[in-house]
C-alpha cells in the first residue's frame, strides 16, 4: 500500500500472515481478509508505517497488511475476459 495514502483513501486487508506476531494477531482481532477499509492516517517511520483505519478507531495496523484499492480490483481477472 501507499504508506503516504491520504484520509479518506482505500485499502484491502489482504496480507494477514505478514508482520510481526503482535500486528497479526491484532489484525486478525478487528480485521477481515478482502474487506475494504478507510485510511483515517498513517504514521510513517524508519522501519514500518502505522495504519489507522476509520472502521476501527483506536488501534494501530502494520502497513503490510493492505493492498490498496486499485491494486487490488487490478489483480481480479475481468469476468468479460475470455
Amino acid at each position: 500500500m501507499n504508506i503516504y495514502a491520504k484520509h479518506g483513501a482505500k485499502v484491502v486487508f489482504a496480507y494477514p500472515d505478514n508482520g510481526y506476531d503482535h500486528d497479526i494477531e491484532t489484525a486478525k482481532k478487528h480485521l477481515v481478509v478482502g474487506k475494504t477499509y478507510t485510511i483515517d492516517h498513517t504514521d510513517v517511520y524508519d522501519w514500518h508505517t502505522d495504519v489507522w483505519l476509520i472502521e476501527v478507531p483506536g488501534v494501530r495496523f502494520n502497513s503490510v497488511h493492505f493492498q490498496d484499492e486499485e491494486e487490488s480490483h487490478a489483480a481480479k481477472p475481468s469476468s468479460q475476459c475470455r
